[in-house]
């Protein structure tokens, strides 16, 4: 008979933490903005942004306002039922979050049945985390990417203290992976602090996004215009979102 402890741990293995499942939607912001889409989105974050607006994936104090219940806004499932949730239709998922990354290793056999099914598969990481060898492993094993990531490294404006928030060897390794570089902006002041993170890092000015900070169309579309100019004067890429725009902070869109 086999091992129980042992076949226990590599079925957890196995097994991923999720707020939710949705779609088919449309991807609302970065390089993909506009396409149709479907939407995983893991529970549990190794940060808390004061301006997140995904409070319900981590935050269980009430840090940033509610204390959210861990037993009701999340589910540990298996990766195959997470995939047999998603619309088969919608060629792209999003995987997002919380921080789909502290997950790696459940999340690569997500990503690797989403795959095998014919789904194209985006990434939503805040980059903290160093991607581990499988990944490369994984765009060799499809000849492609494997998975797109779309990093959004957290900047002063977010709270959270700079040493936890910006991980220069986990950038420079996702760029090795080709990655895009999302940087959700609040105030002129950010774009010192993305000029300063491009160069340590050495990215390409073509990979890097500038979103507003906001949680409804008001809020984005206030400072859509120097975010605007911003990206001209840097030749810097421009993405709105649109599902706020569309939908404000509605869940599930």
């Amino acid at each position: 008979m086999p091992d129980t402890d042992e076949s226990n741990r590599i079925m957890s293995k196995h097994l991923l933490t999720v707020s939710e499942v949705f779609g088919p939607t449309l991807q609302g912001e970065g390089i993909s903005q506009g396409k149709p889409a479907s939407f995983i989105r893991t529970a549990l974050c190794n940060l808390d942004c004061k301006w997140c607006d995904t409070p319900f994936t981590w935050d269980w104090t009430g840090k940033n306002g509610y204390a959210y219940s861990k037993a009701l806004e999340t589910r540990r499932l298996p990766t195959d039922t997470i995939a047999d949730m998603v619309d088969k239709h919608c060629k792209c998922v999003v995987i997002s979050g919380g921080e789909p990354m502290i997950q790696q290793t459940s999340l690569l056999q997500l990503v690797r049945t989403l795959r095998d099914r014919g789904h194209v598969v985006e990434i939503e990481t805040n980059g903290t985390q160093i991607p581990n060898p499988e990944w490369l492993a994984l765009a060799v094993e499809y000849s492609d990417l494997g998975v797109q990531f779309n990093v959004s490294p957290k900047l002063w404006h977010s709270g959270v203290e700079w040493d936890t928030a910006i991980n220069i060897d986990a950038l420079t390794a996702y760029k090795h992976l080709g990655a895009v570089f999302k940087f959700v902006v609040k105030q002129p002041h950010c774009i010192h602090q993305i000029e300063y993170l491009a160069n340590l890092a050495g990215l390409e000015a073509d990979t890097i996004w500038l979103m507003p900070e906001g949680r409804t169309a008001l809020e984005v579309t206030e400072n859509l215009q120097w975010v605007f100019d911003e990206c001209v004067r840097h030749n810097w890429n421009l993405t709105p979102r649109l599902h706020v725009l569309a939908y404000n902070d509605k869940r599930g869109i």
